[in-house]
């Protein structure tokens, strides 16, 4: 059985930077198809205004976690 891949979705919402991890069943996910995705699945940002949207795919395996977003690793 295979995992879906798993891609950090990284956001500005009011001024703050946000991320969530979503598991999508393509080798690619665009921008724009992440933040209906995003208003699908947490009903904290259904009505949300999203800026900056970013995408990143993870590698790790599953049992490392996906919870570290992108932008708040150092150099």
């Amino acid at each position: 059985m295979f995992e879906k891949p798993h891609y950090l979705v990284s956001f500005i919402l009011d001024n703050q930077p946000q991320s969530r991890t979503l598991e999508y069943d393509a080798d690619t996910l665009e921008p724009k198809v992440a933040q209906a995705l995003l208003k699908q699945r947490f009903a904290e940002l259904k009505d949300a205004q999203l800026s900056d949207i970013q995408v990143q795919k993870r590698t790790k395996p599953a049992d490392e976690g996906h919870d570290i977003p992108g932008h708040y690793k150092q150099p």
